[in-house]
């Protein structure tokens, strides 16, 4: 592959993922404008403490649970025992 290809596959795919963040950003602003934002909001934060509240009652400790309910919520962060040496 020469300069000039690699250079218009490059400009391709940005422009592919400008493209896509722009659906992105009207479906957001269209969720935010009809209340479907705020309702899955609620939803999910109504399952992720349902999930921090039956970890804790399986006897996990409350960063285990935490980190439970996060990743069922589709949060990442670092797992509670990463940090354990």
């Amino acid at each position: 592959m020469n300069k000039t290809e690699f250079i218009k596959q490059y400009a391709e795919k940005i422009q592919e993922l400008v493209n896509q963040d722009s659906v992105r950003n009207e479906t957001v602003k269209r969720e935010i404008e009809d209340g479907t934002a705020a309702t899955s909001v609620d939803n999910s934060t109504t399952i992720a403490a349902y999930q921090y509240q039956q970890a804790l009652s399986a006897g996990f400790s409350d960063d285990q649970a935490f980190f439970m309910a996060c990743k069922n919520a589709g949060i990442e962060i670092e797992a509670p025992y990463m940090n354990e040496t």
